[in-house]
C-alpha cells in the first residue's frame, strides 16, 4: 500500500477498518487489503494476473485460472517466513543461547530469525548472538529445518553451578 493509496481510500475507510479490526494490527492490514481489493479496477487485476501468467505462477484453463507448481513454491516460501507468536511469558528466564552463522545468500531467511527472536523475547547480545527462554517451540524448530538453516544454528542452555 503506498501512501497516496492510503489518502485515497479516505479517513472514513480507515476508521472504520481500525474499529473493525478491534486493535488487532494483522486484522487491520487484513481489513484494508480486502478494501484495496474491493476498489481495484477490473484491468488492474487483469494486468496482475497477466504477469503472474507470464511469471509462471499462474495457469490459466477452460475451467478458470489455477496456480502452477512454481506459484505454489512461491506461496510456499512466503508462508515459511511468517512468524509465530511468543509461547513465553514476560518474566521467562533468558536461560538460552541462541549463536547463528547464516550465510549472506540466506539473507531472508536470517532476517526472518532475527525478527522471531525478537517476537520470542530474545535480547541481542551481538548481530549473531542472542539470549532468551526455552525451551524453543517445536514449530520454530521445523521451520529451521524447512528454510534449510537449522545446521547454521547452536542452541545453548544456561545453568546455575550448584557450589
Amino acid at each position: 500500500m503506498t501512501q497516496g493509496n492510503t489518502y485515497a481510500r479516505g479517513m472514513a475507510h480507515l476508521l472504520l477498518a481500525m474499529l473493525m479490526s478491534n486493535g488487532n494490527t494483522l486484522r487491520l492490514k487484513e481489513i484494508l487489503r480486502e478494501q484495496d481489493f474491493q476498489n481495484s479496477k477490473p484491468a488492474h487485476v487483469s494486468v496482475a494476473l497477466a504477469k503472474l501468467r507470464t511469471k509462471g505462477l499462474l495457469g490459466r484453463s477452460a475451467s478458470g485460472w489455477r496456480i502452477t507448481a512454481k506459484g505454489k513454491e512461491k506461496v510456499r516460501a512466503f508462508s515459511l517466513l511468517s512468524y509465530f507468536p511468543s509461547p513465553f511469558k514476560g518474566k521467562d528466564p533468558a536461560n538460552t543461547v541462541i549463536a547463528f552463522d547464516i550465510p549472506e545468500n540466506s539473507r531472508k531467511s536470517r532476517d526472518w530469525l532475527r525478527n522471531q527472536i525478537k517476537i520470542f523475547g530474545y535480547k541481542m547480545l551481538q548481530q549473531s548472538l542472542w539470549v532468551g527462554p526455552r525451551p524453543l517451540p517445536a514449530n520454530f524448530m521445523k521451520r529451521l529445518g524447512d528454510l534449510h538453516i537449522r545446521k547454521n544454528i547452536k542452541t545453548f542452555t544456561i545453568r546455575k553451578n550448584a557450589d
